[in-house]
C-alpha cells in the first residue's frame, strides 16, 4: 500500500465531502430530501453526545441496500456543526477496494494528516464510515476507536443487518450500539410524496392496539377511538398510492422516479449487487452457485410457502446447497424466513414460508412477467409481504418473542407470539370472513386474532377476532 496516494485519497475526501454529500442529501432542485423520523433518533444521539459524551459512541446502521442508509448518513454529517468539532466521512468499500487497504489505515494515515492521535484531539471527532463490513475485521477496529478516546463518536453503516450481528462478540456487543434502518413505512412514503404528515401518536396508538390488548374488544375498542383521525389522515389521499407504494414505494430511492420501468430496473442492480457483492463477503459460493440465486428468487417471486426438497428438485440442486442459498439469502435481507409454528422438531418437517424484504422486490421480478394484471394477480403476496415487513419491524421490540405461521391448509397467515400470548393475523387483498382463522384458533388458542383487508373495521364476539381496514394497518 502506498501511504502517500491514500493520504492524497483522504485530503481529497476531506475537502470534498461537504459538496459530495451535499448531492446525497439534496435533489436536482437544490432542496433538502426528506429526513426520516429514524434521523431524528441518530441526531439525538450526537447532540447528547456533543453536550454531555454521552453513550452510545458507536452506531452502527444496518440495512437492506437502497434503503438510504448512505443518504442518512449525508443528513447527519451536514446536520454537525462545523464548529468546534472534527469530522472525516468515508465511504469504506471504495477506499478498502480502491487501495487494498483496513481501516486501521485508514485512521493511521488520516492521524498523520492531523498530525496528532485521535486521543490527542481536544475537539470530539465525528467519524462516519459507510459500508463497514469491506473490512472483515471492522468489528475489532470500533472496539479499539471506542477504547482510544471518549472524545470520539462513530456512525457506520453496512449491508446485511444479520450477517453484520453474528460477527461481533459480546465484547464488542457492550459497545456498539444498533439501529436498523428498515424500508420505508407508508406514512413516510407519503411524507416525501405529499408532504404529509401523520399524527404523531398514532403509529404508537395502533401498534399498542394491535400488539398489546388483552382480547378483540380491547383492540377494537382502541381502534375506534382514532377513527376520526385516522379518516382525515385518508381525507384527501388517492387509493392509487397504496398500489404504488406496494408496487414501487418502499424503498426510497425510487421515489424519485416517475417511471416504473427505470425504478424496477434500479432495484434489479440492488438485487444483483447483493449477490454478487455482498453475499460472497460472507459465503463461500462458487460463480455459478451465485448465478443460480437470480432464478431462485424468481421462483420465490410466485410463490409464498417453499419447500427446499420442490426447489433442489426443480433447479437440480443439492438441498444442502439450496438450503445455504436461502440462509444467505435472508441473512443479506432480500428475504424474510417465516418458520411453520410448533414446536422446534416439528418445525424441521414443515417448510418455511419466505417472504420478500419489501414488496418492491418481488414487484421487480413480477414486472419481468408479460401480465397487464400483474399487480392484481399478485397483490394478495404484495400485500403479504408488506405484513411481514411492518410485523418483522415490530414483533422484536418485545421481549420474548417470535413470527410464525400456519402450515395447514387454510392455516392463519402468521401467529404473533410474545411470551404465552398469541395473536393470529390474516391478511387478504377483498373483503375477508372469519374462516381462515378458526382452524388456526382453535389449535394456537390465541388471545384475540386479526384480519387485515379491505373490510371495514369490525368485531366479532364470537370469533375473539378484529377486522382491520388495511388503512389502518398502514399507519403503522
Amino acid at each position: 500500500m502506498d501511504n502517500k496516494k491514500l493520504q492524497e485519497y483522504i485530503q481529497v475526501q476531506i475537502a470534498q465531502s461537504q459538496h459530495r454529500l451535499e448531492g446525497l442529501a439534496y435533489d436536482m432542485h437544490n432542496q433538502p430530501l426528506f429526513k426520516r423520523s429514524v434521523f431524528l433518533d441518530l441526531q439525538q444521539y450526537a447532540t447528547a453526545f456533543l453536550k454531555n459524551r454521552t453513550e452510545p459512541r458507536i452506531i452502527v446502521m444496518p440495512g437492506l441496500r437502497g434503503t438510504g442508509k448512505t443518504t442518512l448518513l449525508a443528513q447527519l454529517f451536514l446536520s454537525m456543526p462545523n464548529e468546534n468539532i472534527t469530522k472525516l466521512y468515508l465511504s469504506a468499500d471504495e477506499a478498502i477496494a480502491r487501495f487494498d487497504t483496513n481501516l486501521w489505515d485508514l485512521i493511521e494515515n488520516y492521524e498523520y494528516l492531523l498530525g496528532k492521535h485521535i486521543e490527542e484531539l481536544e475537539t470530539p471527532l465525528f467519524l462516519f464510515f459507510d459500508e463497514i463490513h469491506y473490512d472483515k475485521k471492522w468489528a475489532m477496529f470500533l472496539k479499539t476507536i471506542y477504547d482510544r478516546s471518549k472524545n470520539v463518536m462513530l456512525f457506520c453503516t453496512g449491508s446485511a443487518a444479520l450477517l453484520l450481528r453474528e460477527q461481533i462478540n459480546a465484547d464488542v456487543a457492550r459497545r456498539v450500539f444498533f439501529v436498523d434502518i428498515h424500508p420505508i413505512c407508508f406514512t413516510e412514503y407519503m411524507l416525501f410524496k405529499q408532504h404529509k404528515a401523520p399524527d404523531p401518536e398514532i403509529a404508537s396508538t395502533i401498534k399498542n392496539a394491535i400488539l398489546a390488548s388483552n382480547n378483540a374488544k380491547e383492540a377494537f375498542d382502541k381502534l375506534e377511538q382514532q377513527k376520526a383521525t385516522i379518516n382525515s389522515y385518508w381525507l384527501d389521499i388517492n387509493n392509487f398510492e397504496i398500489q404504488n407504494y406496494l408496487k414501487l414505494g418502499t424503498l426510497p430511492f425510487t421515489l424519485n422516479s416517475e417511471n416504473e420501468v427505470v425504478a424496477v430496473n434500479f432495484i434489479a442492480q440492488i438485487i444483483s449487487k447483493v449477490i454478487y457483492t455482498d453475499i460472497p463477503q460472507f459465503y463461500n459460493f462458487e460463480i455459478d452457485t451465485l448465478n443460480q440465486i437470480d432464478k431462485i428468487l424468481y421462483l420465490l417471486s410466485d410463490t409464498l410457502g417453499v419447500s427446499a426438497a420442490k426447489l433442489s428438485e426443480t433447479l437440480k440442486m443439492r438441498p444442502e446447497t439450496l438450503r445455504l442459498i436461502l440462509k444467505s439469502l435472508e441473512s443479506s435481507g432480500l428475504i424474510l424466513k417465516v418458520p411453520p409454528y410448533g414446536a422446534h422438531f416439528r418445525q424441521v418437517k414443515k417448510p418455511a414460508k419466505y417472504l420478500f424484504a419489501t414488496p418492491s422486490l418481488r414487484f421487480s421480478y413480477l414486472a419481468s412477467r408479460a401480465s397487464i394484471s400483474i399487480f392484481d394477480i399478485y397483490k394478495g403476496s404484495l400485500l403479504e409481504d408488506t405484513v411481514g415487513m411492518y410485523l418483522t419491524r415490530m414483533v422484536p421490540q418485545f421481549q420474548n418473542q417470535s413470527l410464525t405461521y400456519d402450515t395447514a391448509q387454510n392455516g392463519a397467515d402468521f401467529i404473533v407470539s410474545i411470551g404465552n400470548k398469541k395473536i393470529i393475523i390474516e391478511v387478504g387483498t377483498g373483503k375477508k370472513g372469519y374462516k381462515q382463522i378458526i382452524a388456526t384458533a382453535e389449535k394456537v388458542k390465541p388471545k384475540y386474532s386479526l384480519i387485515i383487508s379491505n373490510n371495514e373495521l369490525e368485531y366479532s364476539e364470537e370469533y375473539n377476532a378484529v377486522k382491520i381496514p388495511l388503512k389502518y394497518f398502514l399507519l403503522l
